[in-house]
């Protein structure tokens, strides 16, 4: 199986809310339980691409079966900060394919200029949060009970890399 990595593109916009609703319908990973409207994702995407901001997806011969975004943080006082948020489908977790996203969005947001990129995982979703640490994240805290899910609550392990603290 041969996964390329490639910004998104207008073209990928729909395979993108797939596959984004199929990682948010499994109710363990996103902050979502379905994706949003189609149109709100087609703006999403629109406004990435028009400010430049690292949004990659996996390929799949043409399919998306992946993403990965590293969007900065609107407040002046932030604009240093990205967050970055990722998925992909069950078939393709476990064969490198996510650590490829992300080593190819972290680059993308070191050369937008950015210096800090924050993340948040379940706190019960050990293999992302192993996947974070060996890119150089490290924990800063927790958000008890942040996820509340089918009437379970969820912890949220919140993590950031220091482009700048790089070993």
């Amino acid at each position: 199986m041969s996964i390329d990595i490639a910004p998104i593109r207008e073209e990928h916009i729909e395979g993108f809310h797939a596959a984004l609703d199929a990682v948010s319908r499994e109710r363990a990973y996103l902050a979502f339980l379905e994706a949003p409207p189609i149109e709100e994702v087609r703006a999403f995407v629109d406004r990435n691409i028009a400010r430049g901001y690292p949004q990659l997806v996996a390929l799949d011969q043409g399919r998306v079966v992946g993403w990965c975004d590293v969007l900065p943080m609107d407040r002046p006082v932030m604009r240093h900060c990205g967050v970055l948020v990722m998925g992909l489908l069950p078939a393709y977790r476990g064969r490198g394919i996510g650590e490829q996203l992300m080593r190819r969005s972290l680059s993308a947001a070191r050369e937008l200029g950015l210096s800090r990129i924050e993340l948040s995982v379940r706190a019960d979703n050990t293999r992302a949060a192993a996947l974070y640490a060996k890119l150089g994240f490290q924990v800063e805290g927790s958000k008890r009970r942040a996820f509340l899910v089918d009437g379970v609550h969820h912890d949220l392990v919140v993590m950031a890399l220091l482009f700048d603290a790089e070993a």
